[in-house]
């Protein structure tokens, strides 16, 4: 596909002789206003056949070079070079024109290549400006090239972040199944199955770089914490202090469930007296705040080793995915618990 339109190229061709032609007739106007004559109207009709020949020579001039960008490309040396044919032939041509309107015989060659400096001057602007006007195109061309590139990128990285935590999510819930039916609890297996396809039927049907109101991702956090409630019973306690006013605010799919995971897997999985996971967001001022902690062992875990920075990791590259520098996560670590803070930019206005 070529980067510019054949019509484009043809509206600048004839908008430009059409800017020649009226200073042509600005300058003949000026001078005989200067000189005190009469302004030679008859000379209307030559002046116009002259640039309408010049715009017919160039409009064969912008086919062939649309051929070429078509094709192999164009080199400027190329294009100054048929200008300067075009502009060869077209001076003597309307020298000639002017001698005859004027009843004057040509008696020498030299005389039809008067003017040249001044007559070749309105060619080489043309070439200027026809050289700036696909150079211009051609690099708003390579930028919406590069921006779709980089949507394309960033949809891959999405997609790999989404892949990364999706099978590690349903590794962990199809053990907890397994676990349940080993215990002959057939009941909480079934439910829990049920709780699992549920989930995974919300988690699978986002893309990986599309956004979705919190209410959504709220109730899919609950509906994964039912989930887990069938394995651990009393062990997990769950805290929600979520402003009201916060429902209908856009964050990416799936931004908190890791966050949860790691709190149940670290806290409530590893001590008998399980823990209390608390969820909470509040705005401030521009942006929105979101947390995920817990009462558990804390900084007493190593993470390096236990794989729960997998999940924070995920979740730090979708939030620089979605939101660059706009967007922070910070991790409080001590031996009473284990806090992550989300920052978002505030989008609804």
């Amino acid at each position: 596909m070529p980067f510019i339109s054949l019509g484009t190229l043809l509206r600048f061709n004839l908008y430009y002789w059409f800017a020649i032609f009226m200073l042509v007739l600005l300058s003949s106007w000026q001078l005989a206003a200067l000189s005190d004559r009469p302004f030679p109207t008859s000379f209307l009709t030559i002046m116009l056949a002259s640039k309408l020949v010049a715009m017919l020579l160039t409009t064969i001039l912008v086919y062939l070079t649309y051929t070429r960008l078509t094709q192999t490309g164009l080199s400027h040396w190329q294009l100054l070079l048929g200008v300067s044919l075009l502009a060869a032939l077209h001076i003597p041509l309307e020298n000639a024109s002017w001698m005859w309107f004027r009843g004057r015989e040509i008696v020498d060659f030299r005389q039809l290549m008067s003017n040249m400096d001044t007559s070749i001057l309105a060619f080489f602007v043309w070439t200027a400006c026809y050289l700036s006007l696909l150079l211009y195109q051609q690099q708003m061309h390579r930028l919406r090239q590069n921006a779709e590139l980089s949507k394309k990128i960033q949809q891959l990285e999405l997609q790999a972040l989404s892949q990364q935590l999706n099978p590690h999510f349903t590794f962990n819930a199809l053990n907890s199944v397994c676990a349940l039916l080993e215990a002959e609890r057939y009941d909480a297996a079934e439910t829990m199955s049920e709780q699992l396809a549920s989930f995974l039927r919300y988690s699978l049907s986002k893309s990986p770089d599309c956004l979705v109101q919190l209410a959504d991702e709220l109730a899919a956090i609950n509906d994964y914490l039912q989930l887990q409630k069938t394995r651990f019973g009393d062990k997990l306690k769950v805290n929600w202090h979520i402003d009201k006013a916060l429902q209908q605010q856009p964050i990416p799919a799936l931004l908190l469930q890791p966050l949860v995971e790691n709190a149940i897997k670290y806290a409530v999985a590893t001590r008998k007296q399980g823990a209390t996971i608390t969820i909470s967001g509040v705005r401030d001022n521009d942006n929105l705040q979101l947390s995920v902690s817990d009462d558990g062992p804390g900084s007493q875990l190593a993470l390096d080793t236990s794989g729960a920075g997998v999940g924070l990791d995920n979740t730090r590259n979708r939030l620089a995915q979605h939101f660059g520098d706009k967007a922070q996560l910070k991790i409080a670590n001590s031996p009473s618990g284990f806090r992550v803070d989300i920052c978002l930019p505030w989008q609804l206005s």
